[in-house]
């Protein structure tokens, strides 16, 4: 795996999973946070893969960090 690919893997905020970010199927927010596809699905998120996006967003509010 080379460095690049390896800043973008980051660990699920819920359960801990290994996330690519640059893929679809994963919820990216804040600045380096994450959720795994079943986590966002399974937190109200709802992801239309004919259109290739989350068209509703899951709750993270309870797992955004605050930024300094």
């Amino acid at each position: 795996m080379h460095r690049s690919e390896a800043e973008e893997m980051v660990e699920c905020a819920a359960c801990g999973a290994t996330v690519d970010t640059r893929g679809t199927s994963c919820f990216a927010f804040g600045s380096e946070s994450a959720l795994c596809f079943d986590c966002a699905v399974g937190r109200g998120g709802r992801f239309d893969s004919g259109q290739d996006r989350w068209v509703e967003a899951p709750r993270v509010s309870d797992l955004a960090r605050e930024e300094s």
